[in-house]
């Protein structure tokens, strides 16, 4: 009698056993259409892509007449400066527009170096296919950059870098 009641906790143990099986691969599962669809939801984001191209473009001051130029943070020494195509549109609430010219532009960039911890760098700032939408120029290496509907284009602004000379 008693081996009977043992072998039916024994059954009951096993059956459950069984029906908790499922479980991790069911978790798994709804972890991998988790990251699909997070993947899914954010083919509207580019990136910045690190160029000595542009790097150059900024320290020799070249100004390209055909893009629209905005700078975040302090006139005359900004965070970073940008540079967009005419085929986009810039959301310009924490960007301030400014028409550059050489002699402007060299003397921001001589300040950022100047200033700056880190030395300023320029990118490629590109869209969600790989398409060039504009140049970075930044002592920042990151930030958020998303293509809206009619190429309008939203581009966060760094934070303020650490400056020389203060503790």
């Amino acid at each position: 009698m008693l081996s009977d009641i043992w072998q039916i906790q024994k059954k009951n143990v096993e059956i459950s056993a069984r029906n908790m099986r499922p479980w991790p691969r069911v978790m798994i599962l709804l972890g991998l259409v988790g990251l699909l669809c997070s993947c899914a939801s954010t083919s509207n984001y580019g990136k910045l892509q690190s160029s000595h191209d542009i790097t150059q473009l900024f320290e020799k001051s070249q100004v390209l007449s055909d893009h629209t130029y905005y700078y975040s943070g302090l006139h005359g020494v900004p965070d970073a400066i940008i540079a967009i195509h005419p085929n986009y549109m810039l959301r310009a609430k924490l960007w301030q527009q400014i028409d550059f010219s050489k002699f402007i532009l060299q003397k921001w960039t001589t300040r950022m170096d100047y200033v700056q911890l880190i030395r300023p760098q320029g990118a490629w700032i590109l869209g969600p296919g790989g398409d060039r939408l504009g140049m970075w120029y930044s002592a920042q290496r990151q930030t958020s950059v998303r293509l809206n509907r009619q190429n309008r284009l939203v581009v966060t602004p760094p934070y303020p870098p650490e400056l020389r000379g203060i503790p």
